[in-house]
């Protein structure tokens, strides 16, 4: 699959991740075993749906190159080439001020926020 750089990168991120995690979790309680194995199950769905997308764009004639160039285009859409997306913040509808990530209404009126309804993996 052409998906190979990525994928590869993926598991490296992940391998370094767990590591992490698994020191974390040997000072802790069961808990934090819990948390690394439901961190491993939620990046293997990820990798299953990247690579079933992958594999439908390479069928209708993407290339590596074009996954690549977006993937930095995205990557770039925060101003800065990290390798992870990170969400920027938004602007209130009703008092224009900056809301951070994550926040679902804004925090200095309270006005809700509409949600994010392009994230088609918000559950995976």
């Amino acid at each position: 699959m052409g998906l190979t750089f990525l994928t590869g990168y993926v598991l490296g991120q992940h391998g370094t991740q767990s590591a992490r995690l698994a020191s974390t979790a040997a000072n802790q309680s069961g808990s934090g075993v819990k948390d690394l194995l439901d961190l491993h199950d939620r990046v293997d769905r990820l990798l299953l749906v990247v690579d079933g997308m992958w594999a439908l764009l390479e069928d209708a004639g993407y290339t590596d190159e074009q996954l690549r160039k977006k993937i930095q285009e995205i990557d770039l859409a925060d101003g800065i080439e990290d390798g992870k997306r990170t969400k920027l913040a938004t602007e209130c509808v009703a008092c224009d001020a900056k809301v951070a990530p994550g926040l679902t209404s804004c925090q200095f009126c309270g006005t809700a926020l509409p949600g994010d309804e392009h994230d088609p993996l918000s559950g995976v």
